[in-house]
């Protein structure tokens, strides 16, 4: 088996998918690309609080407008999760990306950003 290159325009168009969602007042806790080995591909997640407040569809919605508006040429809403800050997948993206050794989110006011950990990339912890 062999891993799939996360592409500088992914990230970069990430990039332009957060910028764009806080603009529209989408509160983004956290976003991470990350490796699942079990379907072979990459995953942006992007946490936020209007997934418990509204429901993943809602959410989910909203992202889907967004990314219309940016008319990304890579990126697609497939390639996204919706997770909460409360969730337990959002515990377990944590361990993920805590699990390299080399990085550590640190105090609860500490935040993380645009950093490369083996395999993944954060935008924001």
């Amino acid at each position: 088996m062999y891993k799939k290159i996360l592409v500088s325009e992914l990230v970069s168009e990430g990039h332009r998918l957060l910028d764009a969602l806080r603009r529209n007042r989408f509160t983004v806790s956290a976003a991470v690309w990350y490796w699942v080995p079990e379907s072979l591909e990459w995953r942006l997640a992007i946490v936020s609080p209007t997934v418990g407040r509204s429901g993943p569809m809602a959410a989910y919605t909203r992202v889907q407008r967004v990314l219309a508006s940016i008319n990304p040429s890579h990126l697609t809403l497939t390639d996204i999760s919706v997770i909460s800050p409360t969730s337990q997948e959002f515990q377990n993206l944590r361990v993920i990306v805590s699990s390299t050794g080399r990085f550590s989110t640190g105090s609860a006011t500490g935040h993380i950003h645009d950093v490369v950990v083996e395999d993944n990339y954060i935008y924001q912890v």
